[in-house]
């Protein structure tokens, strides 16, 4: 069994107040969340508030999925150094890869919540999609229920303080091959896709299941990897729903019960029974 620390745990103490007025101590335990800041060939670029588990993998799915770098084979050399104000990521990028969104101005922290603080323009903050292949299989319904069924058992610090997103890695089937979690639901994303392309799985045979809502900056973090049906537990906004069509990929929310509300490109709602 996985120790708090493993599971960037810590112990919160506090009080039970029941409605009746009775009081109960209790202790929760509640997810770390450090600063962590990505600098590129020795300039510094970002600092994001994560959960600092697998921050390797995120700083390659960030870098991949903000535009930074074409191709993760690009990061040649990948330092981690752990201070007393967090955590400093510094990567090495081999010369001439860095791409030009490297120089959008990041004035601010990247918090947790937040897939764009930090973006000092609208152009920046609303970069085009990019398309994705329309060979890529969209999954059944069914498979993705069962992906959100299987959901919670790769989920230990969810199920240490309740508090953490997850993003997972599924099969055309539905079966979880990488989960990764995080306060952030970008971050989780950005941990999954980062893990997922340094273990050279075929992320474009996949889709991603989430535990969190659907915003246009999930689209667009799927869009980068190539990746065609992003799941979520809620329907998505009127701007993630138009990036997607945009992009070639299809969307779905899965709230529970025995229904799947899918978005595909050029069709209307459909409510498919997960059967």
């Amino acid at each position: 069994m996985a120790t708090p620390q493993e599971l960037h745990s810590l112990p919160a103490h506090g009080l039970r107040v029941s409605s009746a007025g009775q009081r109960e101590a209790i202790t929760w335990q509640v997810p770390e969340e450090v600063a962590v800041g990505l600098a590129y060939n020795k300039r510094p670029h970002v600092v994001m508030m994560a959960t600092p588990a697998d921050l390797e993998d995120f700083a390659y799915g960030f870098s991949l999925t903000e535009g930074l770098v074409q191709d993760i084979a690009d990061v040649t050399d990948l330092e981690r150094l752990d201070v007393p104000e967090g955590v400093q990521l510094s990567l090495t990028v081999r010369e001439g890869a860095l791409t030009k969104r490297i120089n959008d101005k990041r004035g601010i922290e990247g918090r947790s919540g937040c897939g764009l603080c930090g973006i000092s323009t609208l152009t920046a903050a609303m970069r085009p999609v990019q398309e994705v292949s329309s060979l890529r299989a969209i999954p059944a319904a069914s498979a993705i229920m069962a992906a959100y069924r299987a959901l919670p058992e790769f989920q230990p610090m969810n199920r240490a303080n309740r508090t953490v997103h997850a993003a997972a890695l599924c099969d055309i089937d539905g079966n979880i091959l990488l989960c990764r979690e995080d306060v952030g639901r970008h971050n989780a994303l950005d941990k999954l896709i980062g893990a997922a392309l340094r273990a050279d799985l075929l992320v474009q045979d996949c889709f991603v299941a989430m535990s969190s809502r659907c915003s246009y900056e999930l689209v667009a973090k799927c869009a980068a990897a190539g990746i065609r049906t992003l799941a979520t537990i809620s329907a998505p906004t009127a701007l993630a729903l138009n990036s997607a069509h945009a992009a070639g990929m299809t969307l779905a929310a899965c709230a529970g019960g025995s229904d799947v509300a899918i978005f595909s490109p050029g069709e209307a709602l459909q409510l498919a029974a997960a059967g």
